[in-house]
C-alpha cells in the first residue's frame, strides 16, 4: 500500500498546469513519490495507491476524477518513455551504420599501410586508426548493449502504477500505523 496523505486534492497537481481537471500533471513531488515508492517493489509485486483527504472534499465523482487524473498523467509519462526509447533505438541504428563505416574505413586505410615499408609512423598510424575505429563503434554498442534498459524499466514502472488500483480515504493515517509509504506535500508559504 502506497499512501499519501493531503490537506486538498489539488495538491496533488501541478498548480501552473492549465489543463481541465483530470488531464491535469501531478504535482512533481508526488509523481517522484509514487515512482520511488512502486520502484522500491518488484514489478510483480501487486501495490494499491491510497489517498487520504479531509471528509469534506471526499465524493464519487472526486474518487473517479482522481482514478482517472493518476492514469492519465501516467499514461502519458509511459508513451513519452517510449518515445524516448524509440528514438534512442533509432539514434543507435544510425550510429551503428556511421561507426561500421568509419571502421571499414579505418581498416581499409591499415591495409593501405601495411603495403608500404614497416616503419615507426607507419605503425602508430595504423595502430591509433585501429583504435579510433573500434572507439567509433562504442556509442552505438552502448546503447544496444545497456543504454535501453533505464528506459525500459522507467516504461514498466509508469505501467505499473497506471493499472494500480486507487482507493481515496478520508481522514488521517498517522493515528493509526501506515502499511505502507506515506507522502506529504511540502508545505509551501
Amino acid at each position: 500500500m502506497i499512501e499519501l496523505e493531503l490537506k486538498s486534492f489539488l495538491q496533488l497537481f501541478d498548480s501552473f498546469d492549465p489543463a481541465p481537471f483530470h488531464e491535469k500533471e501531478l504535482n512533481l513531488d508526488a509523481e517522484e513519490y509514487l515512482y520511488n515508492a512502486v520502484d522500491e517493489f518488484p514489478l510483480k509485486k501487486p501495490l494499491e495507491i491510497m489517498i487520504y483527504l479531509p471528509s469534506t472534499e471526499v465524493n464519487a465523482q472526486l474518487e473517479i476524477d482522481l482514478k482517472e487524473a493518476i492514469k492519465n498523467h501516467f499514461s502519458y509519462k509511459k508513451l513519452l518513455a517510449e518515445i524516448e526509447l524509440k528514438r534512442l533505438l533509432h539514434q543507435g541504428r544510425k550510429n551503428f551504420i556511421i561507426a561500421l563505416i568509419f571502421l571499414f574505413l579505418c581498416l581499409l586505410v591499415i591495409r593501405l599501410l601495411s603495403a608500404f615499408e614497416e616503419s615507426l609512423v607507419n605503425t602508430l598510424f595504423s595502430e591509433g586508426l585501429l583504435i579510433i575505429g573500434w572507439v567509433a563503434m562504442w556509442e552505438p554498442v552502448h546503447i544496444f548493449l545497456y543504454g535501453w534498459w533505464p528506459i525500459v524499466h522507467r516504461r514498466n514502472i509508469y505501467e505499473k502504477i497506471v493499472h494500480m488500483d486507487v482507493y481515496i480515504g478520508t481522514g488521517s493515517p498517522t493515528k493509526e500505523m501506515a502499511r505502507g509509504y506515506r507522502f506529504t506535500p511540502k508545505r509551501r508559504f
